[in-house]
């Protein structure tokens, strides 16, 4: 009879979950696996997943298939089910750390966006992944009952954390190279833009031409909708840089990478809205234009030293400089509809920039 490797074989240590389930009855309670391994031997699930594990790296794709199965047999004991969603989540970031690597994202190239579509998704199931490995493992009534059994379970918790952590900061690479391509290419559809504002090229804007051409785009293309997608990364970075410790209600925990991270993330936030609205103010779409200064000003950076007083600086002087055209359109209002909207926009744009100018002075 195939014997499915020991605890210690699935995770890299023993596994050693030991809550105990009733049955239907009620009438009798079942062993976990740590303390009665050779009980759980026989079962079809347990056998197939035994077999799997050994070759996980061979063949991810049965061995997912088989720890699914076996997480979802609610027969099994907690345990055994616990590390094999442990197991699960590891050969997932395995799967897409490989992906990461394969990943080409050249600035001056085309937007491979069918691969790094798939790369992400792939990081993003392995985060997932993680956070259930985690939840499974770290439930308080299972650690009391399995730690008699097996010593060494926090430190398999504490393991899946520092993955956990890892798992978020490969996606977030994964983010920051997006908008660092998407901005490039912003750039470039400035140039090529102001130059047919002044009614004429240069050398510049034909290198620009070249370069958004290189990039698989067209000269046409506009900078606002390409800050628009830097802009959309970036909050998506934000938002996806907070590691969750299910454990204690679903609530965001403190840790020093990943806070780092998401720091670094809104200060670049703040900054692509600020392109963006200054792009779409020399669009003369001067709404839009608020309405992105206005988020700009509104981020507040985690450790406000991600945000070097040059970028604050920049920030500050589109914030005027969208105030200013709002003034002019007050002045040139020609409803009274059109200069109450344009007053009120001025109004709130000038407060914003004195909240933010307060918080960057720590008042």
């Amino acid at each position: 009879m195939l014997r499915i490797p020991t605890a210690t074989r699935l995770l890299g240590r023993r596994s050693c979950d030991s809550r105990r389930h009733l049955q239907v009855s009620h009438a009798r309670f079942l062993a976990t696996y740590a303390e009665n391994p050779a009980r759980w031997q026989a079962d079809p699930c347990v056998q197939m997943y035994g077999q799997l594990l050994a070759v996980r790296d061979a063949q991810q794709g049965a061995f997912l298939v088989a720890a699914e199965t076996l997480r979802a047999q609610t027969n099994l004991p907690r345990d055994l089910r616990a590390s094999a969603s442990r197991t699960r989540a590891s050969v997932l970031f395995q799967k897409a750390a490989k992906m990461f690597e394969t990943l080409q994202i050249s600035l001056d190239g085309p937007w491979p966006r069918e691969t790094f579509e798939e790369t992400l998704k792939a990081t993003a199931a392995a985060c997932e992944a993680y956070l259930e490995a985690l939840a499974e493992s770290a439930d308080p009534q299972l650690c009391k009952e399995v730690e008699p059994h097996c010593p060494e379970w926090p430190a398999a918790i504490d393991a899946v954390r520092s993955a956990y952590t890892e798992v978020l900061k490969l996606r977030a690479e994964l983010r920051f190279r997006q908008i660092r391509w998407h901005s490039q290419q912003a750039e470039h559809a400035r140039v090529v833009s102001e130059a047919a504002r002044r009614g004429g090229t240069n050398d510049e804007a034909s290198k620009a031409v070249d370069a958004l051409q290189g990039a698989g785009l067209l000269p046409t293309t506009q900078e606002q909708e390409l800050w628009q997608l830097a802009a959309d990364a970036c909050d998506r970075l934000v938002e996806e840089c907070v590691l969750i410790e299910p454990a204690r209600s679903t609530h965001v925990v403190a840790d020093s990478a990943v806070t780092a991270l998401r720091s670094r993330g809104q200060a670049l936030q703040a900054l692509t809205l600020k392109d963006l609205a200054i792009a779409h103010a020399m669009a003369h779409d001067l709404e839009t234009a608020v309405e992105n200064i206005l988020k700009a000003l509104r981020v507040r950076v985690g450790n406000p030293s991600m945000l070097t007083q040059n970028a604050a600086d920049q920030i500050q002087a589109a914030a005027k400089g969208v105030l200013e055209l709002c003034g002019r359109q007050l002045h040139s209002a020609e409803t009274q509809a059109v200069g109450k909207a344009a007053s009120s926009r001025a109004a709130e744009v000038a407060e914003a920039i004195a909240v933010f100018d307060a918080w960057r002075k720590g008042e």
